[in-house]
Order: structure tokens, then sequence, then C-alpha cells
């Protein structure tokens, strides 16, 4: 695979910036908990990796360098390898320059600090800590512009109400391009304690990645992920201000003002954003779809799938300013790739998919429904993608594949379930984590 094509355009979406470093101190504690200053690692039995940062953004950075280091540095390694594999032309283009000078003037301040702390403690370089926390990035935005398939299609899908018995379930899928991106058994929980005032948080992603693909302000249970809206709306907004749809989502998630999902999804439909994205956003009581496109203000949409359900993959489901795709397509999109037409497929396949299902359940809807739709293989009528079909729907997406699920009971975090995928085996497992053990 040969990365091809990469323009200003594409350059400006992987926004990191550096900053000051300080050195930070480590202690064992035994059995699977390490400390270091204020920070804790837990190894949870099941092998996803637990971490618990207090302080500033700086010093929660510090903290992360330094428990981490080990792993950091071996997957600093691997994915200098494979971006080297994939084009070693510009691959010193790409982690020095793009990674240490073309993205600062879009980054969070939050992530900065955070990242500028974890560059000194971690002994990666600049370039290294940043090709790690912006992998996802390269992912979602080199989509069209490398020889590979139209971009990840990640799912989410919340349900809440009478038809869970007043509880509110929430999944997620983050799908990602291989090689660039192979996560397998590199999952962590951060949880966030900030010391300015910020919600508690805790995110959901890969080690380097502390923003995470989904996050839950712990202060009042309110969830929030995004999916990138490429497929249906590929224009970009590079103006000053403006940051990328994970970092929104992280300020939005740790902002003090959102104290539910009302006040959350408004903030997201209003930002700055450098994509089209589409947010998911839940707290115990309600689920919404926040559609932002680039051209238009953003969209708060309620109950898209039915009484009390709500979902998204990465199209826009309304014709919303000059976005000509919608779901009204769905119907055509199974075999759009073979006919050529413009609609993103997978994403649209899935949603017809998530429909079905909940269609055919619409009572007594529990956490186990919402894990089978998002570990159910598309192929099989779900949304989970293996990366190795090659008929029908899938077949426009043999490089892609669903590296990380989870999903979470908002009304009781000891029900945090993640998703493993053994792509040598195919075996599924869901491993459960209590939550509630790692606050303090």
């Amino acid at each position: 695979m040969k990365i091809l094509n990469i323009g200003s355009t594409a350059l400006i979406f992987i926004a990191v910036s550096l900053s000051i470093l300080i050195t930070g101190c480590k202690k064992t504690t035994g059995n699977d908990e390490t400390v270091t200053e204020q920070g804790k690692l837990y190894q949870h039995p099941t092998g996803i990796t637990i971490v618990s940062l207090k302080g500033n953004y700086y010093e929660m950075g510090r903290q992360y360098g330094t428990l981490l280091k080990s792993k950091l540095q071996q997957w600093a390694q691997y994915y200098n390898s494979q971006w080297k594999s994939a084009n070693p032309h510009i691959y010193n283009f790409i982690t020095k320059w793009v990674f240490e000078q073309g993205n600062k003037l879009y980054m969070s301040p939050k992530i900065k600090d955070f990242l500028a702390g974890e560059a000194l403690t971690s002994g990666l370089t600049l370039s290294d800590v940043y090709l790690l926390d912006m992998c996802l990035s390269f992912d979602y935005m080199f989509s069209g512009h490398i020889t590979l398939p139209k971009g990840a299609a990640c799912t989410f899908v919340g349900a809440y109400g009478s038809a869970t018995g007043g509880h509110t379930f929430v999944g997620r899928n983050l799908d990602l391009q291989r090689p660039l991106a192979v996560r397998d058994y590199n999952s962590i929980i951060t949880i966030m304690q900030p010391s300015n005032g910020d919600h508690r948080i805790a995110t959901f992603g890969f080690i380097g990645f502390p923003q995470g693909y989904a996050m839950i302000n712990l202060d009042n249970t309110v969830f929030t992920e995004y999916n990138t809206g490429n497929s249906s709306d590929s224009r970009t907004n590079p103006l000053l201000g403006s940051q990328t749809m994970m970092d929104v989502a992280f300020d939005a998630i740790t902002n003090k003002n959102n104290t539910d999902a009302l006040t959350t999804a408004e903030d997201l439909s209003t930002r700055q954003l450098l994509s089209p994205t589409c947010f998911g956003v839940a707290d115990k009581n309600v689920v919404y779809v926040v559609q932002r496109p680039i051209s238009a203000p953003g969209v708060i949409n309620m109950n898209s799938l039915g009484v009390h359900i709500n979902g998204v993959t990465n199209v826009f489901l309304d014709d919303l300013s000059g976005i000509k795709l919608s779901i009204n397509n769905a119907d055509s999109a199974a075999d759009g790739y073979t006919k050529g037409l413009d609609t993103p497929g997978r994403g649209m396949v899935r949603w017809v998919h998530l429909v079905n299902y909940f269609k055919a359940h619409p009572s007594n809807l529990d956490i186990n429904s919402i894990k089978t739709i998002v570990s159910l293989n598309i192929a099989e009528g779900g949304a989970f993608i293996t990366g190795y079909e090659t008929e029908g729907t899938n077949s426009y997406c043999q490089q892609d594949a669903t590296f990380g699920s989870v999903v979470i009971d908002l009304n009781d975090l000891t029900q945090v379930w993640w998703l493993r995928y053994d792509y040598a085996t195919k075996n599924k497992t869901w491993d459960n984590v209590d939550l509630t053990q790692y606050l303090n």
C-alpha cells in the first residue's frame, strides 16, 4: 500500500502541537497497581489497561507518559515501521513536519498540554507522541487520499426510556484501515480528574490516544463519541479556531458548563470543526445524535430508529445545506459500490441493519441487545467489520476492520463491556469492567 496525493487540505486535519517539558517519578505498589505522583495504573485481568490521572492537563500527561512508558515506546516503534513501510519517500515528511509543525494551530489547548507532559516522561520524541495521538486522524482524513477505499464508517447506537426499563444503553464501534491502524489488544481506559474544575472523565481508546473514541463525563454520567461525516460531505474548514472532531468531543465532555446530554449536544452543535462530524450524546435519560456539517449549523436529532432508540453511522441522516447524500438512498446503497454510486454504501447498509434490528426488537431491550448489534458481522445484518469479507456489501472495505467496541449501561457503570476480536482465530470476547472501582 502506498500513500498518495497528500495535499494541504489533508495536512490541516492532523493538528498536534509541542509545548514545554518536565520529568516525573514512578513507584510500584504491588500486584496490578503502579503509582506515579497522583497517577495510578491498573492492569485489569482481561488485559485492558486502566490509568487514573490527577492534576492539570500537563501534569496528567506527565503521569500518563511515566506509567505507560514501555507500551508507548512499543507502539510508537510499531507505527513508525508501518508508516515507513507504507511509503518511505514521505515518511520523514509526515513524522517530522506534519506531526511537529503542521497542526499546532488546530489542536485543543488541553490536549496540547497533556501531550507536552507525555512527551517528556515517555522518553519519546515529540513526533512519536503526536504520531500515536493522531493515527486515528490519519485514518479518517487520508481516506480518499491514499490507495484504500473510502474511509472508515464507525457506528454509534443508543437506547433509552420505556423500551429499556428506564436505562440508557450505548454502544460504539471504531473502524480503522489496515495495516496502518492495527491496534489489537491495545485497549485502555483513561480516567482524568482535572484540578481546574473541569469534569472528571473516562475515555475509551488505545495507548497513546488519550482522547479515546468514546468518553464519559463521570460527574454527570454523560456519554459522547464522534463519527466522521466525510463520506457524505468531504468539505473542510481550515479556519483558525477549528479543531479535530476528537478534540472537540474531548473539550465538550470536560467542559464544566455541560452537565447533561442536551447541554453537551448544544455545545457540539455550535463548535468550529475541521471536518463534518456526527456526534452521539447520551445521559441516563435520553440519547441524541448531533449532525454537524461544515456549511450549516448542527442539528440535534432524537428517535431516529424508533421509539426511544437512536443510532448513527458516518453518514448524515438529513439533506442538510448542500449535502446530497441522505438516509433516503439507503436501500440503493447496498450495491452502490459496484454501480459507481456516490453513496457511502457500507455506512448506509449499517444504518439499514440498525433500523431492521430495532424494528424487530421494539421492547424489552437490555445491554445484551446493544452488544448483539454491535458485535454481529455486517455480512450477517450487524455493524461489525472483520476486514476479510470479499462479497456483497463488504467488497469495498476489505482493508477495514473493527478494532474497538464498547457497550455501557449509563445507569450502572459496573456494566462497561469491551469487545475483543482475535483476528487469528476470529473469536469475539466481551470483557466486563466495573468502572466504579477506579474512581477516587
